[in-house]
């Protein structure tokens, strides 16, 4: 069966063995006049809250989505990001993202759900967990969180400004994540080739991510910011780290089970950064696991997490 790289959709149901969820969208009007854009999948209210990391977009999470067709889904575009406004303003800090993301919960109603966010939607997560509308059932932390060193945070904003932005065709820009990214499988790195470009004409396309976002430097005062955030959290903490970040390596990890010894860690093999990308079927399996458990009737037996490998 031949699938035009032209339709991510098309090119990751070719690749599973059962329909994938109901994708549509909708528009949230956010705080300095700006519009955010929300997925949804499926047919029930949303039961995860999903937040993509930096210069990605809600779109990082339809494989998860295919995987949990039992539930509601709605991933956000952060502002700068996807098919969201930019700020003429560049107003991309955390703080902002978070305000929008309250914005979000509070035009989805959310109720009875679970709050993932990877790499900067880590941040955003954290930062955001205690002032939803209302709280989540847990938080789950990917691959992201407080004292990250900041020469490889300085790092990845300098690659993406290094980024072709505009590209002949998302072949072209495939070539790019081919090479940087080895560890995804070829489907979702098709689709995203596709989701994280703007068409503009036929031959002209530009990447979504507005490219102001490399010059966004986060206050200082973020780093003690998100180390409270994370002691004020009141529901479970689950913590899913690629075994082979670069991010968030092993020293790293054993800092923040020390100073957050409420948290879970898991480790997810054959994964870098990019964890819910590089090893999908691990990933989705760990996050179906804790959703059945966190998302049960309070009062239920809970499950027992295992080692994702």
């Amino acid at each position: 069966m031949t699938v035009s790289i032209s339709d991510p959709s098309a090119v990751l149901a070719a690749a599973a063995t059962a329909a994938p969820p109901r994708e549509a969208g909708l528009r949230v009007q956010v705080g300095d006049g700006l519009g955010v854009h929300v997925r949804t999948w499926g047919e029930r209210p949303p039961s995860l809250l999903l937040v993509h990391g930096f210069s990605h977009g809600g779109f990082v999470w339809r494989s998860l989505a295919a995987a949990m067709p039992e539930y509601g889904l709605a991933a956000p575009d952060l502002r700068g990001h996807g098919d969201s406004d930019h700020d003429p303003a560049r107003r991309y800090s955390i703080a902002a993202h978070v305000s929008d993301l309250i914005e979000v919960a509070r035009a989805l109603d959310l109720r009875d759900y679970l709050l993932v966010g990877h790499s900067l939607g880590a941040s955003v997560a954290t930062l955001a967990a205690q002032r939803l509308p209302r709280p989540p059932r847990a938080v789950v932390l990917v691959d992201g969180g407080p004292g990250l060193s900041p020469t490889a945070s300085a790092h990845i904003r300098e690659e993406f400004l290094r980024l072709k932005f505009r590209y002949r065709s998302p072949d072209e820009y495939l070539e790019y994540l081919q090479a940087t990214m080895p560890l995804v499988p070829p489907p979702l790195l098709q689709a995203l080739a596709v989701d994280a470009l703007e068409r503009l004409g036929p031959e002209e396309f530009r990447l979504k991510a507005d490219r102001a976002l490399g010059y966004q430097d986060q206050a200082a005062s973020v780093e003690d910011e998100l180390w409270q955030g994370l002691r004020e959290i009141r529901v479970p903490l689950l913590l899913v780290r690629g075994a082979a970040s670069a991010l968030c390596g092993k020293r790293w990890c054993e800092e923040f089970s020390a100073r957050v010894p409420q948290a879970e860690v898991e480790s997810v093999q054959r994964a870098g950064h990019a964890v819910m990308l590089d090893n999908p079927s691990r990933f989705n399996a760990l996050l179906r696991q804790y959703a059945a458990q966190r998302l049960a009737p309070r009062g239920a037996a809970p499950l027992q997490l295992h080692q994702a490998g």
